[in-house]
């Protein structure tokens, strides 16, 4: 009898050292899934050959038989690019991508060079423009590990703008950021000038009726407190009083609500970046670039916009129509970054780098937004009561982990940390929490800090009055 009552307690210990065991290895294992490592594979996306590159928060699909362009970007199972369902899987030739054929929009980001005009053979004649647009690229993979995976593309040489160009996609482990550096090279025997012109094209319809427009769709350029322009931006093509286009915020932001109707903004924005905001599905991209201000740009802006609608626009030497026909004038609106001009000698490059940082939030984006933890929709509050304080606010971030406070003195002593909430960029953060009021506290910051205790970046501050 012993003996049997004592196999039966070896054997509850040994069950329950392995559920121990089984608990902490679950617990191991998630720790390192919340690490969310990078990786890269062959696919295809809606028929077309393509690289994925991933980390489980972020998916990238790049396209290179259809001008080496990334085709679509992914939140969780959110889709930001717009996508030509008409033109899915097909790869066309020359013969039915140009001037008289028509421009087959594949949708996605793309680069062309930089000013677009008819005037001289310093401008650029626009889409459709087969070698730098829809041609084949030819395609590599250049990093893959855990931390990093990248994939590079390299365009034909064209001839007509001496330009051959080289991007290289990066994704990391753990962020939604994605890095695109972009190279310009002179492939020709003379010396060649233009700017980097980079697009994507946002998904414009209507997220519960494809057949009509996004009204919750917004793009978001702070504008420069120093503009040439009067109104701090000016319109290349179209109405001067277009409703898409208003000053905001006391005019420190340009907000450009996505109406069916063709039209384009500029700004010489210095802030380094732009926000798209898709209201419907309180999703959003931040891309941000390097501004050199001593330097000359194209069009004078270094942002831009399209709205693709119907219309007719002044190009210049002709005029441009538009039909009213979704089918011809699809539902998208252009974000546009342009590089400052680059002069190049034979055989020389120029690069110039974006970052793509998606996230969930909601409308309107602020203009103090974003940081390297994320992007604001409603700034920290922090309303003190007695002993207590109630942070407030409504974020978007760009890597999972935790919401921390931290409570300063007047004189910048560290006095406390608080745990808020765990974060994720596939969820909006919602802030409204009451904390205990350290003594002698003057200010609370908010930050992200991920899986491996790093602190990511602020994303407010309030003094405590």
């Amino acid at each position: 009898m012993k003996i049997r009552e004592s196999k039966i307690q070896n054997l509850k210990s040994k069950i329950l050292l392995a559920a121990i065991c089984l608990s902490v290895a679950a617990r191991v294992a998630m720790a390192q899934t919340q690490k969310f490592p990078a990786r890269v594979e062959k696919t295809e996306y809606r028929g077309w050959k393509a690289l994925k590159l991933s980390n489980g928060i972020i998916s990238l699909y790049v396209a290179p038989d259809i001008g080496g362009r990334a085709i679509q970007l992914q939140l969780g199972d959110q889709e930001f690019f717009f996508v030509n369902k008409d033109l899915a899987g097909q790869v066309l030739p020359e013969s039915q991508n140009n001037l008289k054929a028509g421009w087959a929009n594949y949708g996605g980001d793309k680069v062309w060079p930089a000013p677009e005009g008819w005037m001289s053979d310093n401008e650029w004649p626009s889409i459709p423009y087969y070698i730098l647009d829809g041609s084949r690229f030819d395609s590599e993979i250049v990093k893959e590990s855990a931390d990093e995976v990248a994939v590079r593309v390299t365009s034909p040489a064209d001839p007509l703008t001496g330009v051959q160009f080289i991007r290289t996609y990066h994704v990391f482990r753990g962020t939604t950021r994605v890095k695109v550096d972009q190279v310009m090279r002179n492939i020709s025997r003379r010396e060649i000038r233009w700017g980097i012109w980079h697009l994507i094209q946002n998904d414009g319809a209507d997220a519960h009726d494809p057949s009509k427009p996004n009204p919750e769709l917004y793009m978001y350029v702070p504008l420069n407190p120093r503009s040439k322009y009067p109104r701090g931006f000016y319109n290349p093509y179209g109405d001067s009083r277009h409703p898409s286009y208003q000053a905001v915020e006391n005019g420190r932001m340009l907000r450009i609500h996505y109406l069916y109707r063709v039209g384009k903004v500029a700004a010489d924005s210095t802030a380094g970046w732009y926000a798209v905001v898709n209201g419907q599905k309180n999703i959003g991209i931040v891309e941000t670039f390097e501004y050199s201000p001593e330097k000359e740009y194209p069009d004078g802006a270094s942002v831009e916009s399209w709205n693709d609608g119907p219309g007719t626009i002044s190009r210049g030497p002709w005029d441009q129509t538009l039909p009213d026909d979704p089918k011809k004038t699809p539902y998208f609106l252009e974000a546009e970054v342009l590089s400052p001009y680059a002069r190049l000698e034979p055989g020389e490059e120029y690069e110039f780098t974006v970052n793509w940082s998606p996230t969930s939030i909601p409308n309107p984006l602020v203009a103090d937004s974003p940081s390297s933890a994320g992007a604001v929709s409603v700034p920290l509050g922090a309303e003190v009561q007695s002993s207590e304080v109630r942070p407030t606010g409504v974020f978007g971030v760009f890597v999972p982990g935790t919401l921390e406070a931290v409570f300063y003195s007047v004189m910048g002593e560290e006095l406390k940390r608080e745990n808020l909430q765990a974060v994720d960029p596939r969820e909006v953060v919602r802030l409204d929490k009451s904390l205990p009021v350290p003594a002698e506290a003057f200010r609370v910051s908010v930050r992200v800090v991920d899986a491996d205790g790093e602190n990511r970046g602020t994303l407010g501050n309030a003094v405590l009055k």
